[in-house]
């Protein structure tokens, strides 16, 4: 699957915004916002921030998402609101659906030698791993979707030639596909790292980890609909996701964003919920992506860190 027809597909196929694969067409490169505080070019006293990553960061459906690129970047995502908050001159290169290897090829040249802070999430499309959770762990009635929930990605009733229903069942795919590929995707974390420390050996930079999803205990399946018994799994995977992460930026004394152990009480359940869960929300949030409130959380967290 291309990187374009992922984008479509993790937006477009999430939110049930068919518009959304127009909009991915073509192939063009990932063109970074650039917001500055004081002047069109960057100055020699601003501190130039670049900001790196998935959908978890560029944030999308968060008022006001700008989907000319098939980005989906929003401008009230942890980048923006940091560097409102903070004063930084930012260059925003995150992408919804870009892997690893994707954020080494089109966002680390962003980078500049003058590049002072660094933040980056990465790891959830790698290997299609979100899409594969999304499809093999939601119950059947959502993957076939409704008028008000998208339909899973690889199952499309209006299409003879599309996917069938997933057969096996969540565990069978997180321990049989999922996990036999965790070591690849830590490597693949650890690969965007290095390549952000030789773009920029003295820039400052941020790992940041995934959100809490799924509550410890209990269900909700109005808002995320599958089996009981798979909650724990689903759970497990973005907490192996996170775990990788902190090894990865330990392993190479850089700072790492703990959103994970933050968001704990604020799982897509919760009364106050960071994390959208299956239907777009009222504000326009893609389904399974976070909410303002979480980026603006993120963002406070990091400005702590500086």
């Amino acid at each position: 699957m291309s990187h374009r027809s992922r984008r479509a597909v993790a937006v477009a196929a999430a939110a049930g915004l068919a518009l959304t694969l127009a909009a991915c067409a073509g192939a063009e490169p990932v063109t970074p916002d650039v917001v500055s505080p004081s002047s069109a070019a960057p100055g020699p006293d601003d501190v130039q921030y670049v900001a790196l990553g998935d959908s978890y960061a560029s944030a999308p459906g968060v008022p006001t998402t700008d989907p000319a690129d098939g980005c989906f970047r929003s401008d009230s995502n942890y980048a923006h609101v940091l560097a409102e908050t903070a004063d930084l001159y930012l260059t925003d290169a995150t992408c919804s659906g870009a892997t690893s290897d994707e954020i080494i090829d089109e966002q680390v040249p962003v980078i500049s030698a003058d590049t002072d802070i660094v933040t980056v999430g990465t790891g959830g499309n790698d290997f299609d791993l979100f899409l594969r959770v999304l499809r093999s762990c939601l119950t059947s009635e959502a993957a076939r979707g409704s008028e008000t929930d998208a339909p899973v990605p690889g199952f499309d009733e209006s299409d003879p030639a599309g996917d069938e229903p997933p057969s096996q069942t969540c565990r069978d795919v997180v321990d049989g596909e999922i996990v036999p590929t965790a070591g690849e995707i830590q490597a693949k974390m650890g690969e965007v790292l290095d390549a952000i420390l030789e773009a920029a050996p003295d820039a400052d930079v941020y790992v940041v980890g995934y959100p809490t999803l799924l509550p410890e205990s209990g269900t909700c399946p109005d808002l995320v609909p599958m089996a009981e018994d798979d909650y724990p799994v689903v759970d497990g995977v973005v907490r192996g996701l996170s775990d990788a992460l902190r090894a990865e930026a330990e392993s190479r004394q850089v700072a790492f964003v703990d959103v994970l152990a933050a968001s704990q009480g604020h799982d897509i359940c919760a009364d106050e919920p960071w994390v959208n869960g299956i239907r777009v929300g009222d504000d326009g949030t893609a389904p399974f992506h976070p909410f303002a409130v979480e980026q603006a959380a993120v963002a406070s967290l990091i400005a702590d860190m500086l």
